[in-house]
């Protein structure tokens, strides 16, 4: 195998076995899997009679929401962390101020 092939990895999803290929690091595919396939069956479980196409596309919007509010949530994050650190910034700015005068 060349080098820069990546090696197959098997993953399975409502009991079913697929095998993929592009990622490094089979645990982190795994653990990709684990998730969609827990978000599945809890789908299953509310609608036992929910077809797998509509499971899947449940489970993928029902995922890409939580991605997207976890985006939305880091970014708010990072716009407290950046005004946070602007604050900082400028007390630190006008104690520097204060002690040149009281020096004077």
């Amino acid at each position: 195998m060349p080098a820069d092939s990546k090696p197959s990895v098997r993953i399975k999803i409502l009991n079913a076995e697929y095998s993929v290929t592009g990622y490094d690091d089979a645990k982190y595919l795994q653990q990709v899997a684990d998730m969609v396939d827990r978000r599945m069956r809890l789908l299953n479980q509310t609608d036992k009679d929910i077809s797998p196409i509509k499971n899947a596309i449940l489970a993928a919007l029902n995922l890409a929401d939580e991605l997207l509010r976890t985006r939305k949530q880091l970014e708010q994050y990072q716009q407290e962390a950046a005004d946070f650190g602007r604050e900082i910034a400028n007390r630190s700015r006008r104690l520097v101020e204060r002690c040149a005068q009281a020096q004077i």
